[in-house]
């Protein structure tokens, strides 16, 4: 499940604190009339929920996240995120995957959290988490960056709103609960079931996890948007090789983000065919060790 976990507090924090973020989200006025229109391709159209609606269905998110005490606010790591992040989002704008209108309109922000699980996720109206483990386990800057822009290209093309789309003649408490239940299911898959299934909202489960094709020009843009921004290529696929290798001999738990965005071969096999031929020998295989 993609929609994005930021599950900063124990478990039984934050099933403490369920009703108050259920209440939030459910006060939020999710209007899902038509989108304003903008440049983007069919796929990533967020026709059918507004700009926003979908800001404010991020920002009531965003402030339970602000007031956690598991959020981090450390200066040195926020200046080494943003030192990623913002040639990141202005190659993006300067592609033209971030047209003016979602560009004025989103939050673009990073949130930290202490998880040491391995993960990263968009929440709607821009707002973009990271896990410090997600930063232990990466070895360069292009790899932590290659993962921020995939994110960010999930939000450019308005994949979350698209898919919050779908629940257009669902009640607002109810996609609320929905929402709840998939935060939940980082830490704890069969709490994360009961949640949804208790709203009434388990056949919609699926339609919260980003397709295949989203997942695929999420990829595309994002490999774009790292190279605009400087990046080496290679980071894609580097990132992908080392998560492959901890599906194969960890699949404990430590990386949900594995679970939320499942690698393929066809993916992986995308990110290489990218790469100029030079980079070629870089990219061959898994890496051992």
């Amino acid at each position: 499940m993609h929609l994005s976990p930021f599950l900063l507090r124990p478990l039984g924090s934050r099933l403490a604190s369920a009703g108050l973020l259920l209440a939030a989200l459910a006060a939020v006025p999710v209007s899902l009339s038509h989108a304003q229109s903008t440049a983007l391709p069919t796929l990533g159209d967020g026709s059918g929920m507004s700009i926003a609606a979908e800001r404010r269905l991020g920002d009531s998110i965003a402030r339970d996240i602000y007031r956690d005490p598991d959020y981090l606010d450390d200066p040195v790591l926020v200046d080494y995120l943003q030192s990623l992040w913002q040639p990141l989002l202005g190659a993006a704008r300067a592609r033209g995957d971030v047209p003016p209108e979602l560009s004025e309109r989103l939050a673009w922000q990073l949130v930290i959290s202490r998880d040491k699980r391995v993960n990263a996720f968009a929440l709607p109206g821009g707002y973009l988490g990271v896990h410090l483990g997600l930063v232990a386990v990466t070895d360069s800057s292009q790899e932590l960056a290659s993962v921020l822009a995939h994110e960010l290209s999930h939000v450019s093309q308005r994949h979350i709103a698209r898919m919050l789309s779908r629940q257009e003649q669902q009640a607002p408490w109810l996609l609320g609960a929905m929402i709840l239940g998939v935060l939940a299911a980082r830490a704890n898959a069969d709490v994360a079931n009961a949640a949804i299934a208790g709203s009434q909202a388990v056949s919609m489960q699926s339609q919260l996890n980003f397709s295949r094709d989203m997942e695929r020009e999420a990829d595309r843009v994002g490999f774009g948007v790292l190279t605009t921004a400087g990046f080496e290529g290679r980071g894609f696929v580097t990132m992908f090789d080392k998560l492959q290798q901890a599906a194969r001999l960890n699949d404990d738990g430590s990386f949900p983000y594995l679970r939320s965005h499942p690698l393929t071969s066809e993916r992986m096999a995308d990110m290489r065919s990218r790469l100029p031929l030079a980079d070629a020998p870089l990219a061959a295989g898994p890496r051992v060790g």
